[in-house]
């Protein structure tokens, strides 16, 4: 008789038990559901899966562990990139304190005289157009601190060309709007001079392969006389031509250099 009394009070508990507990609970995990199929869709969607179900794990942890590692490649590219655009310590100095015009000018004609006297020393002719196309400060010009990296490129490149031993250097021109900076934020300046040479095809050789390199590569490839505390030139444009028929070793070059100004938040230390 008990049994006959507890079984209905049990089956009415479960039936409590499922309509209060269960019940809500599968409603509250169905809705739960809904937003979590959305986004388990979206993720399939990234990651181009076509079935959701079958979705590589496995596959998708190698992909992140070669993404980390193009990552890492990146990253130490831009550290080498930023080590050979690097200036020297003196003019990124300049080029963090206010511009005077006055030191600028007392620099500008103490480099002009330095290559006049070295171009004299090595029997390198120099037109005298030459000497007098280095930038100038003007009212057009709309961020002068890029004027001390120009002159340290121009110097490098005339160095380098004496150096080299090339017969004369016939024109050097700087296009005006170069201070105007770069076109776009966190991207380099370019400071773009074209200069004019001539000489034997050694000579000229030897000017063009020592713009790239710095410090112990000039010294590996046996330019060790050539300036080696310098960034690195890049060749944009080269044309060269035979100055004579009879004289097939002697050529005229006409080059169009690069230099390249890191912003300051890539500037090493």
């Amino acid at each position: 008789m008990r049994r006959r009394t507890l079984l209905p009070l049990a089956v009415l508990a479960l039936a409590a038990y499922f309509v209060f507990v269960l019940a809500p609970l599968s409603r509250r995990s169905a809705a739960l559901d809904a937003p979590l199929e959305k986004e388990w869709q979206a993720l399939a969607s990234r990651l181009g899966a076509t079935n959701t179900a079958t979705i590589d794990f496995q596959g998708i942890t190698n992909r992140l562990a070669q993404n980390r590692q193009t990552l890492d490649a990146l990253r130490e590219a831009r550290r080498l990139t930023a080590e050979r655009l690097k200036l020297p310590e003196e003019v990124r100095m300049r080029m963090n304190f206010p511009f005077q015009l006055v030191d600028y000018e007392n620099e500008r004609s103490r480099q002009v005289e330095e290559l006049r006297q070295l171009a004299r020393q090595r029997k390198v002719n120099l037109d005298p157009a030459v000497l007098t196309a280095f930038p100038e400060h003007t009212t057009d010009v709309r961020r002068p601190s890029l004027l001390w990296p120009a002159l340290e490129f121009i110097r490098i490149l005339l160095t380098s060309a004496i150096e080299s031993q090339v017969a004369a250097v016939h024109s050097l021109s700087v296009p005006p709007g170069f201070t105007d900076g770069p076109t776009a934020p966190g991207m380099p300046a370019e400071i773009p001079i074209q200069v004019e040479v001539s000489g034997s095809m050694d000579q000229v050789a030897r000017l063009i392969q020592s713009l790239p390199l710095r410090h112990d590569e000039l010294e590996a490839a046996g330019l060790a006389s050539l300036p080696t505390n310098k960034p690195a030139l890049f060749i944009d444009r080269l044309v060269i031509r035979k100055q004579s028929p009879d004289k097939l070793d002697d050529v005229r070059a006409s080059l169009r250099i690069v230099g390249f100004v890191l912003p300051p938040q890539e500037v090493l230390p």
